[in-house]
């Protein structure tokens, strides 16, 4: 089998260095593809022809309209959080539904999102993992009396830098509760976000870390020892640093979709009192969370994910 992988063309290199969600996927797929034994090749969607190979997966929605457009059929796979958020009367919604039913079947990371797109070439499929970048500390880590907090994501909404979807003050409201240590960590645009809160800047113990390059991300999550992602918005249940965050062996304080399990993580919503009963309960089974979490990261490798995605693909052909 061999199978193209559209450069979704958002100025992020493959393998991206530091941020790039869409792009870490790519880059995973097609390292995945390579190593379970099919040939796989990386272009930009105007390179594209109908007989570069048995299937052609794309994952921004005008490039699956170009596609379409050419006569050149694909798989879809969605990514953009921006279509729930605006709602079926957007663009962006009408766009990529556009694009899923001109498709041979789409991917969506969010069980939510199957029913969310009335049509029936959706389904589910999750997000991954690499374990060679991403595993627990070689370091036996005991119940730690006074747990590192840690955050990683990218802030705002919209276009809207200062906005909270991923939750930093949330999270910073539990690490003051507690008087714990917190880390935040992200893309440089973060600084925006921060500079509209500067009341977060006066709590002494929030470290913030920006712009990190991936071969650094697993010495900080082996730093620290519980991951919060009070998040109100997402394209993946689990998004990627949730996943990240179990093979590193972290416990996971979070919010997503209900329709979605996800062992080792405490579902809380954003709200501080709440978060801090689940952050006792992680404390008081410790062992519990830690081995729970550390084997929902291995089941969500890229390496498994890809033969789910290898096994779709031989049923389309």
């Amino acid at each position: 089998m061999k199978i193209i992988q559209v450069n979704p063309g958002c100025g992020i290199p493959i393998p991206p260095p530091s941020w790039g969600a869409i792009e870490k996927i790519v880059w995973e797929f097609l390292c995945n593809v390579k190593k379970l034994g099919h040939e796989t090749e990386l272009k930009w969607c105007s390179e594209v022809t109908s007989n570069d190979g048995d299937i052609v997966m794309v994952h921004v929605a005008n490039l699956a309209l170009e596609l379409a457009e050419r006569g050149i059929p694909y798989v879809f796979q969605h990514h953009d959080h921006h279509a729930y958020h605006h709602g079926k009367d957007s663009f962006v919604y009408k766009q990529n539904l556009e694009a899923m039913e001109k498709s041979i079947l789409s991917l969506v990371p969010a069980k939510h999102l199957v029913d969310y797109f009335d049509t029936d070439k959706v389904q589910y499929f999750s997000h991954g993992v690499n374990l060679n970048d991403f595993y627990p500390s070689s370091k036996p880590k005991p119940r730690p009396s006074k747990p590192k907090l840690l955050m990683i994501a990218n802030n705002g909404l919209a276009n809207d830098p200062t906005f909270d979807r991923k939750g930093f003050s949330y999270g910073l409201g539990l690490a003051m509760l507690n008087n714990l240590d917190i880390t935040i960590a992200g893309p440089s645009a973060n600084q925006q976000f921060f500079n509209s809160n500067l009341w977060m800047l006066s709590y002494p113990k929030l470290n913030l870390v920006f712009d990190l390059p991936n071969d650094q991300l697993l010495d900080l999550y082996h730093d620290h020892d519980i991951f919060i992602h009070p998040t109100m918005l997402e394209a993946g249940h689990p998004n990627l640093t949730m996943v990240e965050a179990a093979a590193s062996g972290l416990p996971i304080i979070a919010d997503w979709e209900l329709e979605t399990d996800f062992h080792g993580a405490w579902r809380a919503p954003r709200d501080i009192f709440q978060m801090n009963i689940g952050l006792k309960d992680i404390l008081e089974n410790w062992e519990r969370y830690k081995n729970n979490v550390i084997q929902t990261g291995k089941e969500l490798s890229w390496e498994n994910r890809t033969k789910e995605l290898l096994t779709i693909f031989k049923k389309l052909i």
